[in-house]
């Protein structure tokens, strides 16, 4: 196997459980600590959305693992993982925040965008 095949097998088709757990963390506790240490006012409403997503993107993770069998609610939880992070990328750069270790954020919707995409395709792939 060529080496950029390899390459292109570890992108396409290596697990995305730590990642996606990675940014289960990250909105759950980085996106409070952030909204409150950036923000006079953060928006209550937005902190307790993102902890939802990342509550449910943890549990979609941990129960795929036990059950190795649904698919459906990762995908789902790297879906709307996607949508958060673009919120926070678009809502910290038009507050003028986007600088220092707000930077992470961008990482982060890179990544849960590959997420979606690496999931959609083995969805895809299964049926």
């Amino acid at each position: 196997m060529s080496h950029w095949k390899k390459i292109k097998n570890l992108f396409w088709y290596s697990d995305s459980e730590p990642t996606e757990l990675l940014i289960s963390f990250c909105y759950i506790l980085a996106l409070p600590a952030c909204m409150i240490q950036e923000f006079s006012n953060p928006n209550i409403i937005f902190i307790v959305g993102g902890v939802l997503i990342g509550l449910f993107q943890l549990w979609a993770v941990l129960y795929n693992v036990l059950t190795k069998n649904c698919l459906s609610y990762r995908l789902l939880a790297t879906k709307l993982s996607s949508v958060l992070a673009v919120i926070i990328v678009v809502n910290l750069y038009l507050e003028g925040h986007m600088r220092g270790t707000n930077i992470e954020w961008i990482i982060i919707m890179f990544f849960a965008f590959w997420n979606t995409i690496r999931l959609f395709k083995e969805k895809i792939e299964r049926e």
